[in-house]
């Protein structure tokens, strides 16, 4: 049996695994010897999925011993399964004699530091940074780039952990010496920061494929970031661009010359580069595949492929390359990511934003990294307090973006209706006249009556009993009775989905009476369910109306 070796295989990275498998390879997952806590979490989940699908071998502190046990096994190819896996990956292929990036050029590719030496030698715009060994470091980097803002991060870090853009020296060295014991990418106790001017502009995701020094653009993306008055960045969303605009095609050349500068000349890279109006700038590269646990079904209906297959194909057949290299780029849809950013700490469960984004008309998949049930949460300031991700797809640009307008809207300003304190709605006395409401509907039209008591027909001014599901020209729902929070959302939103376009719906007050903000909740649930809201009457007394588009 011959293997392909993942090194350190979390989010994205999983993919190579059902890749592997389906060409005959066995998958064999490296884990690094240095890593934080919450990874060491994450392989505990792994094995328990693939345990019978897949070897596991741990680094161990001897390296020449460890490239024995791995010649125990018939390797043909390790690929990095994330940002962790990548240094390892490189000291492997050089060990086993396998393609690969040169372990002598790693810290080019896994240090901003090194990056920035990188570009500086191949004559490439940078920004300029320096790495800071003392507070003193700051203060001369700030004067001597006459600096009115910069940024302070981690050479070697994940997401935006340890991120701030700090507007004085004095802020600078604070952010510098609060930043000595976070965990990063090794776990350091002493991590290497940097100190950067800071760059506006706006922020993209190149990400392409190499192989043998030869570079392809496989999709590109665009950041949305939200500061806060602290200068922490928490990410709000990431739209893929689907159709180039101008200055894009002198972005993408931009990113095949770092490419080439920080000497990557295999797999998936991952480059972030901001535009100003100076042009292209890298913010960093990463040779590993995107994060937020892509999947093959998300990619593909997107792109049309994804990116773990052609890593694969190219680099047992680089000939494989040539048919891939010259073709156009043309996403099939458009696509947005919808990073949930928790404003302040709160308690509570997120049930509500998992109904709310399944009923959305672009959502395709949601990845939660809460606990289950009531729980704490802090301000999201960087990827690893962003709790919720909806992944969104969808071929009408004008969907999908008013799908994440619904989302963003509730978020700024009404966040509490995402997250609850209890799963339980308390019973609340009927008091609406709902025989009086039909009584005043068009006759000819068939309704659905949902009560406590169950779902009847009205039609013809008279009540028949519900015989299966059917499609109704109305809908009056009026449940009040006690229930727990997502029984209580079903089927409301189970309602609405049974109207006809142009269809009515009408919900009593008693329906959301015991609900927190329960009048503007169900109008966003209306909204959501694809229900315009109308303007209440003088005398409608609590009741909602809307029309299905």
């Amino acid at each position: 049996m011959q293997y392909i070796a993942v090194v350190e295989c979390v989010s994205s990275g999983i993919l190579y695994i059902d890749e592997i498998i389906s060409r005959g390879y066995r998958p064999l997952v490296v884990n690094v010897k240095e890593c934080p806590q919450d990874l060491i979490e994450y392989r505990k989940i792994l094995f328990k999925t693939f345990e019978n699908k897949v070897d596991f071998i741990n680094e161990k502190e001897d390296f020449d011993s460890f490239i024995e046990d791995l010649r125990k096994y018939d390797i043909v190819a390790a690929f990095a399964g994330s940002e962790y896996g990548v240094r390892l990956t490189d000291r492997i292929v050089k060990a086993l004699g396998l393609r690969g990036n040169d372990d002598a050029t790693t810290y080019m590719r896994c240090t901003k530091s090194g990056m920035f030496e990188a570009l500086g030698k191949a004559g490439i715009r940078r920004i300029e940074s320096r790495i800071v060994k003392s507070e003193k470091d700051i203060e001369d980097f700030w004067n001597d780039n006459r600096l009115n803002k910069c940024v302070m991060k981690f050479s070697e870090s994940a997401g935006t952990v340890g991120l701030k853009i700090c507007s004085s020296i004095d802020e600078a060295k604070a952010h510098y010496k609060a930043m000595a014991d976070i965990p990063t990418i090794k776990n350091e106790a002493d991590p290497e920061m940097l100190i950067q001017e800071y760059i506006g502009g706006t922020e993209y995701i190149v990400d392409t494929l190499s192989c043998d020094g030869r570079h392809m653009l496989t999709d590109v993306w665009v950041y949305n970031k939200v500061r806060a008055e602290d200068g922490t960045l928490a990410y709000d969303s990431i739209k893929l661009i689907k159709d180039l605009e101008p200055g894009h095609s002198e972005m993408i050349r931009y990113a095949y010359s770092v490419l080439d500068a920080v000497d990557l000349k295999w797999g998936i890279c991952h480059t972030e580069i901001k535009i100003d109006e100076k042009g292209p700038v890298l913010i960093e590269t990463n040779a590993r595949p995107l994060g937020l646990a892509m999947t093959a079904a998300y990619l593909d209906e997107i792109l049309g492929y994804h990116l773990t297959e052609m890593a694969i194909d190219t680099y047992l057949d680089p000939r494989s390359f040539n048919k891939l290299v010259h073709k156009m780029y043309s996403p099939r849809k458009y696509a947005l990511i919808k990073l949930m950013i928790v404003p302040g700490d709160i308690k509570g469960s997120f049930i509500p934003t998992f109904v709310f984004s399944n009923m959305l008309r672009s959502s395709r998949e949601l990845l939660y990294f809460g606990k289950e049930g009531v729980a704490e949460y802090h301000r999201t300031i960087d990827l690893d307090t962003t709790p919720v991700v909806i992944k969104m797809a969808n071929s009408d640009y004008g969907d999908i973006m008013k799908d994440y307008e619904m989302l963003r809207l509730i978020e700024s300003n009404y966040f509490h209706l995402f997250y609850i304190l209890d799963d339980h709605i308390r019973g609340v006395e009927p008091k609406t006249d709902v025989d009086l409401i039909v009584k005043n509907l068009d006759p000819v039209r068939k309704f659905a009556v949902v009560t406590d008591d169950g779902i009847r027909i009205a039609q013809y001014g008279e009540f028949s009993d519900y015989d299966g599901w059917q499609m109704f020209d109305g809908a009056i729902f009026a449940e009040c009775k006690e229930s727990t929070v997502l029984d209580r959302y079903r089927s409301i939103f189970k309602t609405m989905k049974s109207i006809r376009s142009g269809g009515l719906f009408i919900i009593v007050p008693e329906s959301y009476e015991a609900i927190r903000s329960g009048s503007v909740l169900m109008e966003f649930m209306m909204n959501i369910g694809g229900i315009q809201v109308k303007a209440p009457t003088y005398d409608s007394v609590g009741i909602i109306y809307g029309m299905k588009k």
